[in-house]
């Protein structure tokens, strides 16, 4: 009985490390960026932002990531304005959500997105850039700006 035990934790030991090294191995190789933000249109701070910029980078997101570096976030850009949809599978942690428009003004927030929820999280407007920052983190509203080259990444 012991022996059968044995194998049984081993079996789902291996399975388990397997879907571990498996997921790790299909993470998206993202670039990052660095963008400026006027924290309530003063006080600017720099943060590192990770450019989600196709489909299966897009599609990742900040999936299966223990945590978050302070200062750093993840940036969904795509060529044309429409409604986006968001969940937070697999995210380990809650984020808030920033809706901007071209220039990189914020037009829309959705606060504490809670982590591993799958429900949607539907914008609002039609928009080409997100941003995704821990919760809490940076006390943004309605019409603060990121300063980054958008023009450069909308090409």
């Amino acid at each position: 009985m012991l022996k059968k035990l044995k194998i049984i934790f081993l079996g789902f030991f291996l399975i388990t490390l397997s879907n571990t090294i498996f997921a790790e191995n299909k993470r998206p190789v993202f670039e990052q960026i660095m963008c400026a933000i006027n924290v309530n249109k003063k006080n600017p701070q720099e943060l590192s932002l990770y450019i989600a910029d196709n489909e299966q980078k897009r599609s990742y997101g900040l999936m299966n990531r223990k945590d978050m570096k302070p200062n750093s976030g993840m940036l969904f850009i795509w060529k044309d304005s429409q409604i986006r949809n968001f969940w937070m599978k697999n995210t380990h942690f809650n984020l808030d959500l920033f809706f901007l428009n071209k220039q990189g003004e914020i037009i829309e927030i959705y606060k504490n997105a809670k982590a591993f929820d799958e429900t949607n999280i539907k914008s609002q407007n039609k928009v080409n850039i997100v941003v995704e920052l821990k919760s809490g983190e940076y006390p943004l509203m309605i019409g603060d700006k990121f300063n980054c080259l958008f023009k450069e990444l909308l090409k």
